[in-house]
């Protein structure tokens, strides 16, 4: 899969920028590829937003790095990133870094989540079945986002910050850790600091960690946002049965 990251920020430096891509093209390689057998090209450009975004070459998926107001398309209101579809097909991610820094979220491990994100499922239409986190004996569908369950759990690569990330062991598909850094982490469960969405018959529904509620009041906030707001948007498909 190519991937293709744009920085149109102006606070990012091009050095750091470029450091962030190769640690993640790294993460890519050696930690994600192994778990899920997803190979994948990352580059990294930058680009001066005016009014219409073109990125030459060919790619499977575009993420950009910027400011909210600098969003392509409409955006999602404090979302820290999100990840959709283009007009042109082509999935693409935005990591809003006002927003990352309003909730003290580092911008490389939101890149680092929304860019596995991408990776695992480009459509974001997945969803695996599970058991219902509160009726006994039950299924429900979970969205297959493989750094929700793991928000707040990160690790270094050549001094960049990336994301945690679940495993097929998380969604009982397969045998093994439940996530790459091996933290205490339950199929179809939740780190302190995780949620995940799933659906029933009745709806979207959202689980949060336990420390969820011990964090300051604007960055629970801001994860929610990041959680509810890019998935409803876009999930809208497979629920209306498109």
């Amino acid at each position: 899969m190519r991937v293709t990251i744009v920085n149109v920020s102006k606070s990012i430096a091009v050095s750091a920028f470029h450091s962030a891509v190769a640690a993640m093209r790294r993460q890519a390689k050696e930690d994600f590829e192994p778990a899920w057998n997803i190979e994948a090209v990352l580059r990294g450009l930058t680009h001066k937003l005016v009014h219409r975004v073109r990125i030459e070459g060919i790619h499977d998926a575009i993420i950009y790095l910027g400011d909210s107001s600098q969003d392509p398309t409409t955006g999602v209101e404090g979302a820290l990133g999100y990840h959709s579809a283009t007009h042109a097909d082509i999935p693409y991610g935005f990591v809003y870094l006002d927003i990352c820094a309003q909730y003290d979220e580092e911008w490389t491990t939101t890149l680092s989540h929304e860019v596995l994100e991408l990776l695992a499922d480009p459509s974001a239409s997945l969803a695996v079945s599970g058991p219902d986190p509160r009726k006994s004996g039950a299924s429900v569908q979970y969205d297959l986002e493989v750094c929700d369950p793991t928000q707040g759990d990160s690790y270094v690569i050549d001094d960049v910050r990336v994301s945690n990330f679940v495993t097929p062991a998380y969604f009982a598909r397969g045998s093994g850790h439940t996530n790459f850094l091996n933290l205490d982490l339950k199929p179809f469960g939740v780190r302190p600091g995780g949620y995940f969405q799933y659906e029933d018959a009745r709806g979207a529904h959202q689980i949060q960690g336990e420390r969820a509620q011990a964090v300051a009041e604007k960055r629970a906030a801001g994860r929610a946002l990041m959680g509810l707001g890019r998935r409803n948007t876009r999930r809208a498909a497979r629920h209306s049965g498109a």
